[in-house]
């Protein structure tokens, strides 16, 4: 049945309630791109023009003008209606890098306005332009939260607001009318419809009492085999409860050199990136000064669960599996190998949306929250996009390197996210300021496990 209202489904929902100011739940990607197209003739940022043409894509992506609404009680879940009030100048913002304006101050920025929570008052993304990057470029930032999409769409939107060609024709401008948020009464009947309908699907299904039974066993027997495999995490200094503060660096690679490896141990270039986690994780632990002697820690790998033929379309539709992080192997390459074999196992024998549920569920208590930083299943998260292969651009300029940002939250304070843009692919590590301020340890150890794979003399990996 086609839903009436825009409703957030409980998996949207699930990232508005686990948000904290300490852990936002949006996710960001700070672009570098070619500056001069986007200045004028004083070198100075054409605010105007730039918000004026991203404002004709708008037309093309009507949830960046929604809202959340929450409609109270009887009257069913949160949903996004049109901001009467839209006004694209708040979500179209500028800020200065601090000089020299070098790589590092333009993550040291990009960390911090990530850091900040989006207003719920409003279209819950931002798009920030950064000044006074230095070698003629700019800082572009895009923060868009995690119950508007999941990264799939993430990359569907961008790929409507950015172009793939330099000179690309500009949309036409739309009008725009604002469409009435819905009554009371229609949300009334709407939701008690929905009820309605809950009830007499489970009143129909009680004449099948067979199916029921074997249907909740089947269920209750996936959660238990999803909590049995993964009982605890291993405890060590990475899981503490998450602060205010972000840190960011990166690791870039050649695409095609990392494809070619990855096969060459009979492995994919997603397993080769849980490889360079694993050996950023142990430099970092051994420069802590922690034992590593067979210490194997627990990371979420995301997956998509949407049809491969599907277009992509907003809202969540991405669940977890969880894959053992051999951080005691020493050798690159031997754990590359048992990486693979892992996450073998982990798809053919886990159920992401077993894990999915078992977070809407937990979100929707009381003590989520306080649950989820006191957690012991989990000790890093991960997650892979896969970006254009070729170069985009932003309004003319041309982006150089494609840096994603994703969500810590609770006491997970290390997360990773790995994207192919152009023929290179970025390894990226997002931290928890006060957690891991040795986050230098763990990009370095990621350059040189990728060196020690790459004794045959593939290219050398760049460190940001």
């Amino acid at each position: 049945m086609k839903r009436r209202f825009g409703r957030l489904s409980p998996s949207d929902l699930s990232n508005l309630r686990l948000e904290t100011l300490s852990s936002p739940f949006h996710f960001g990607a700070l672009l570098t791109v070619d500056g001069p197209p986007l200045l004028d003739v004083s070198g100075r940022l054409r605010t105007e023009e730039i918000t004026d043409r991203f404002a004709r894509r708008l037309s093309r992506v009507p949830q960046l003008r929604r809202r959340l609404c929450f409609p109270g009680v009887l009257r069913g879940r949160a949903l996004w209606v049109d901001d009467v009030a839209f006004d694209i100048r708040r979500h179209i913002r500028v800020s200065e890098v601090d000089a020299p304006g070098g790589d590092a101050a333009l993550l040291e920025t990009g960390a911090r306005l990530y850091g900040r929570l989006l207003d719920r008052s409003l279209p819950l993304w931002e798009l920030w332009f950064l000044t006074g990057v230095s070698g003629n470029r700019l800082g572009v930032l895009l923060k868009l939260h995690h119950s508007v999409a999941d990264g799939a769409a993430a990359m569907a939107i961008m790929g409507v607001l950015f172009d793939i060609e330099a000179d690309a024709p500009e949309p036409a401008a739309a009008a725009w009318s604002p469409a009435p948020a819905p009554g009371g009464w229609p949300l009334l009947i709407d939701n008690l419809s929905t009820k309605v309908a809950a009830v007499g699907h489970a009143t129909g299904v009680l004449v099948h009492p067979g199916r029921v039974a074997a249907q909740t066993r089947a269920s209750v027997r996936d959660t238990w085999r999803t909590v049995r495999r993964h009982p605890a995490a291993a405890r060590t200094s990475i899981n503490q409860p998450v602060q205010p503060g972000r840190r960011i660096r990166f690791v870039q690679l050649d695409l095609a050199a990392a494809r070619e490896r990855a096969h060459a141990a009979g492995a994919k270039v997603n397993d080769l990136v849980l490889d360079l986690v694993a050996g950023g994780l142990r430099e970092l632990l051994i420069d802590r000064g922690e034992l590593v002697e067979g210490l194997v820690l627990t990371g979420t790998v995301a997956v998509s669960l949407r049809n491969a033929n599907e277009a992509p379309v907003l809202g969540n539709q991405v669940g977890v599996v969880m894959v053992p992080l051999p951080v005691d192997e020493a050798d690159p390459d031997r754990r590359l190998q048992t990486l693979a074999a892992a996450t073998r196992e982990a798809k053919s024998h886990q159920r992401p949306r077993v894990a999915q549920a078992l977070v809407e569920r937990l979100a929707a208590t009381p003590i989520a929250q306080r649950m989820m930083a006191r957690q012991r299943w989990v000790n890093v998260f991960s997650t892979n996009l896969v970006g254009p292969s070729v170069p985009i651009y932003v309004l003319g300029a041309r982006v150089i390197d494609v840096i994603p940002i994703i969500q810590v939250a609770g006491n997970v304070g290390l997360a990773f996210c790995a994207i192919s843009y152009a023929g290179r692919l970025f390894v990226v590590v997002t931290a928890d300021a006060t957690a891991c301020p040795d986050i230098d340890v763990v990009s370095l150890g990621m350059e040189r496990t990728w060196r020690e794979l790459g004794r045959s003399g593939v290219p050398s990996a760049t460190v940001g």
